[in-house]
């Protein structure tokens, strides 16, 4: 009997350790380590190291971004608020036309991808590493 209810915690402790949700997951200091764009010319540019993004248990969180790609200078040091929706995550900041939703093809509690495309045939991936 002894033995059983060892495995029975053991069962429950990696079942406890393995579900931890992607808003779980998400909550903390990201850096964008690459932020990669190819776009409908199969023209490629990437940057590296180019900010953070913070996400709060609230749903809220700050992005801190400097980088230049395909020319274009962007500094974006902006709130915003964020939404779950399987492996969908939506960034929404004040004064955007719309919210930029990205999909995440790979999940590690220190380690994700995520890819989104702009509606005009481009497609851009970030590589992020938590704090």
């Amino acid at each position: 009997m002894k033995q059983f209810n060892k495995i029975y915690l053991v069962l429950i402790a990696a079942i406890a350790l393995g579900s931890c949700t992607l808003q779980q997951r998400l909550t903390g200091t990201w850096n964008i380590v690459k932020f990669q764009e190819t776009n409908i010319s199969q023209q490629n540019a990437s940057a590296s190291n180019v900010g953070t993004i913070q996400f709060k248990k609230d749903g809220t969180g700050v992005k801190s971004l400097s980088y230049s790609i395909l020319g274009n200078q962007t500094n974006d040091q902006k709130p915003f608020t964020w939404t779950i929706n399987g492996n969908n995550v939506t960034l929404n900041s004040e004064n955007a036309q719309f919210p930029k939703s990205w999909i995440i093809v790979t999940n590690k509690a220190k380690y994700q991808v995520w890819k989104t495309t702009d509606g005009q045939g481009n497609i851009q991936k970030m590589e992020l590493k938590k704090q």
